[in-house]
């Protein structure tokens, strides 16, 4: 008790010097916080100069070339089926007799839809039959209005599927229409394996541009066009910067205080 008695009557009586060393406190503690917040999160490994893709992304539509539907023109009755779902036709099998008219498969195919039995009557116009020909597929995209101004026919495609995401398939627009105010780009893909079913999607980047040389910085350090950037042992500072391609996880950068070597933070947002 004596000795805090004795250093509150001496702060009295040294008030400025009691004042110097508060405020000398508090702008370490500033200080010290500012160092923290600035380090906050993952330092990067030395940016560089790379590939980088300029793409527009979908969701792509595996889809058959050929599908045939049988519909009656008029209510009909099932004699006899010949076929049942998932089966594999060759061209000119016997696929029903309806009103005792027989009918075949126009190509090879899988039967993936068959819901009516023999004896049951038919209304006009519902598929009795639909044969679907595997083997030739493509793929339709659908497009946001300002991805479909930037692609072109003669244009590649890189897709994948999730089931086989170690896999990326190869494929070039071949049009791009629209419909009803939709916009879509249909896409040859020479080479699908054949478990790859019609009516599947693929995640689709169609390629726009190829830059063999850009300044890459990790997509996930860019802070309202700014990275924080740490050179030697200094405190990071922050660094405006031009963006150019965003490719996946990287980011071209067309200019700033930058330059390959710098290690960039990733790190959770912060105010200037």
């Amino acid at each position: 008790m004596d000795f805090l008695r004795k250093t509150i009557n001496w702060l009295r009586s040294h008030r400025f010097i009691s004042l110097i060393g508060t405020l000398l406190i508090v702008i370490l503690i500033i200080f010290v916080r500012t160092i923290i917040t600035r380090s906050e999160g993952t330092l990067s490994g030395p940016i560089h100069r790379g590939a980088a893709v300029d793409a527009v992304y979908g969701i792509g539509t595996v889809t058959a070339l050929r599908s045939y539907a049988f519909r009656p023109g008029v209510t009909s009755t099932i004699y006899n089926l010949y076929v049942k779902e998932g089966d594999f036709i060759h061209k000119g099998d016997k696929l029903a007799n309806i009103d005792h008219v027989l009918y075949r498969a126009p190509f090879d195919g899988v039967v993936n839809y068959s819901p009516f039995k023999v004896g049951e009557n038919v209304f006009s116009q519902l598929p009795v039959i639909v044969l679907t020909d595997p083997a030739n597929r493509y793929l339709v995209v659908s497009l946001e209005q300002q991805g479909a101004l930037r692609v072109r026919v003669g244009q590649k495609a890189k897709l994948s599927f999730d089931s086989i995401r170690n896999q990326n398939f190869d494929g070039v627009i071949q049009s791009v229409y629209w419909y009803n105010s939709n916009f879509f780009a249909r896409i040859d893909v020479s080479s699908l394996p054949p478990e790859i079913l019609p009516d599947m999607t693929a995640d689709v980047a169609i390629i726009i541009r190829e830059l063999a040389n850009a300044l890459l910085v990790p997509a996930s350090a860019v802070d309202n066009d700014s990275v924080w950037v740490k050179r030697s042992h200094r405190i990071p500072s922050r660094v405006s910067i031009k963006l150019g391609v965003v490719d996946g996880t990287m980011a071209e950068v067309l200019s700033g205080d930058l330059k390959e070597g710098d290690q960039v933070l990733i790190r959770r947002k912060v105010g200037k």
